[in-house]
């Protein structure tokens, strides 16, 4: 079987680090407790953190609620009540009245320092399209629906991107609030084939036969003598699809996540508009169901276990919630949600398995809604609806801000919000805040730069790549140096030098998809100390290759000052080929 995952193959980086142009000591000497020197200002100081729950209250019909004050809620974190010590309404209102301003300064989730009111933050909504588990017809009406959502809300602090996932992850539409750009990547979809066509062929075609052998039989359906010969071919067939299924429910997932994470190091609210057929909790289930139906063999269903895939849900609304993302599903088969129409059947359908089937492929995307705070449009033919509940979701809601210490360390809390005296209430919250290191704050960034470009250089890196060399098996050695002023970071005297320490780290992307690990290397910058001021205008440089596959590469990297906890970032493009 063919391998489609989406990066089947990942990058190898090697990197030899090097100190350049500075003069070192190699002792380390005892030295008393000082302040540092040189480097940027000191992030982390202050260990109060703001926390900001972004909290939706709707009514018994659905509809906002936007009545309420701080003393109508109450919130917990590890189960203990916290003092909300900031309080916002955000209503649509509100960003309309942004989208009037050309640009806003971006505001994180949470920001370090002293307690500050929040206020709308931007908003970041990649549109993605599963062509892989979509048919055709489907998602052109939604795609159809959808236009009005994108020319409605597109303008600054919203910005929109269009990825297409079809065994492979496609960007057709780099973020932009530009309506015409998002609308043309749109358009451009509908030229895509997309796979849920051929599952359904092969669905119907194990159904087919397993209607006929029925019919051949000459006895009502369920009541015949079992053929064990024709039980086993089907039961093969079926076992086979599931198999397939399964995989590629793997590979979907996998290709949910890839965009998460890319996207984790954006500022503001962070959503992901998922378009499908659905995605199976549990594969192969619809005809599992139909076979034990047909063949009164409810032993059948002992297989099932070994093809459900609700863990590889659970992980990636884990990972999602990690990163404040928030998914919105949009089940594109409407009030016909079936996995089989009915045209696929010579004989009627069993009702139990057409409903266990439809709930099968509906049950992952509304938990993956649910899971990360946001909603699910299903079960409807009335698109546009579901779009505009989507975007009062996005720009309607309070924020709840309570305080804590931070461990410097990654760490999840459960978060619990509620309306102890509005019991008529439906309140909808992340239900976990992850709290990150700066290392990880610091990774995020990195891998977001693998897609985007970063505006976040206050250290004054300069990064590039030189001439690729020819290496073993068809790779290639590309040489590169990141190099950044001495007197930027921050150094503390021990002995007689001055030391300080540097963390890189470096991740590659190329064209195809395919991605590297992220790669992190520590250094010690070590200058004496009566030779400092003469160093402090040089530039201290790591110098290293990077091992390579053909193709045009992304890379990115980010370097974190160990004492300040300040850090930079860049991106180069660079292309290797052996033709």
């Amino acid at each position: 079987m063919k391998d489609h995952r989406p990066f089947p193959l990942l990058l190898t980086l090697a990197l030899v680090l090097s100190m350049a142009s500075i003069p070192a000591h190699g002792q380390e000497k005892d030295g008393t407790d000082q302040s540092p020197i040189g480097g940027l200002k000191f992030i982390d100081e202050v260990e109060v953190t703001v926390v900001n729950v972004i909290a939706h209250v709707t009514d018994r019909g659905g509809k906002p609620v936007t009545t309420l004050s701080k003393d109508d809620f109450e919130v917990f974190q590890d189960g203990q009540e916290r003092e909300i010590t900031n309080f916002q309404l955000i209503t649509e209102a509100d960003y309309r009245q942004l989208m009037q301003t050309v640009e806003i300064e971006p505001t994180p989730t949470a920001v370090p320092g002293e307690p500050s009111p929040p206020r709308p933050r931007p908003v970041n909504i990649v549109l993605y399209i599963d062509n892989h588990n979509l048919h055709p017809l489907d998602r052109n009406r939604v795609l159809a629906q959808m236009s009005a959502f994108v020319r409605d809300n597109l303008r600054p602090p919203v910005q929109m991107m269009v990825v297409s996932y079809q065994r492979s992850l496609e960007v057709l539409q780099p973020f932009t609030s530009d309506p015409s750009a998002v609308l043309d990547a749109l358009r451009s979809v509908r030229s895509y084939t997309g796979g849920w066509v051929d599952l359904e062929t092969t669905r119907s075609g194990i159904v087919e036969l397993m209607n006929r052998y029925l019919e051949e039989e000459g006895s009502a359906r369920g009541v015949r003598a079992r053929s064990e010969q024709e039980y086993q071919e089907i039961y093969n067939q079926i076992i086979s699809y599931a198999e397939e299924e399964a995989q590629s429910l793997t590979f979907t997932v996998e290709a949910l996540r890839e965009i998460v994470n890319s996207i984790s190091g954006m500022p503001g609210k962070k959503s992901i508009i998922y378009i499908s057929n659905g995605l199976p909790m549990v594969a192969g289930l619809t005809l599992f169901s139909e076979l034990a139906n047909s063949y009164q063999d409810p032993g059948i269903f002992t297989q099932v276990t070994r093809f459900d895939r609700s863990d590889a849900l659970k992980s990636l609304v884990a990972t999602a919630n990690a990163q404040d993302v928030t998914f919105y599903t949009v089940a594109a088969g409407g009030l016909e949600v079936s996995a089989m129409t009915s045209a696929e059947f010579r004989s009627p359908r069993d009702s139990s398995s057409a409903s266990l089937g439809d709930n099968n492929y509906l049950d992952s995307i509304r938990y993956i809604a649910d899971g990360t705070g946001g909603v699910s449009v299903h079960n409807t033919n009335d698109f546009a609806s579901g779009f505009e509940r989507v975007g009062r979701d996005l720009y309607t809601y309070y924020s709840l801000g309570y305080s804590i210490n931070t461990s410097g360390a990654d760490k999840i809390h459960r978060i619990r919000v509620t309306l102890p005296n509005h019991p008529d209430h439906t309140v909808r919250y992340r239900r976990q805040f992850v709290e990150k290191s700066r290392e990880t704050q610091v990774q995020d960034r990195v891998l977001t730069g693998l897609m985007f470009d970063l505006d976040d250089n206050q250290m004054e890196i300069d990064f590039v790549s030189g001439k690729p060399s020819p290496a073993a098996n068809d790779r290639w050695i590309v040489p590169v140096r990141v190099s950044v002023p001495l007197a930027n970071v921050a150094l503390l005297p021990v002995g007689e030098d001055y030391v300080g320490r540097v963390v890189l780290f470096i991740a590659s992307r190329d064209t195809k998809g395919r991605q590297s690990d992220l790669v992190r290397q520590e250094h010690e910058i070590r200058v004496l100390a009566a030779d400092y001021e003469r160093a402090r205008d040089r530039r201290y440089a790591l110098s290293g290759n990077l091992l390579m596959n053909d193709g045009s590469h992304r890379i990115a990297v980010g370097l974190l000052d160990v004492l300040s906890r300040q850090a930079s970032y860049s991106t180069v493009q660079t292309s290797v080929s052996g033709g």
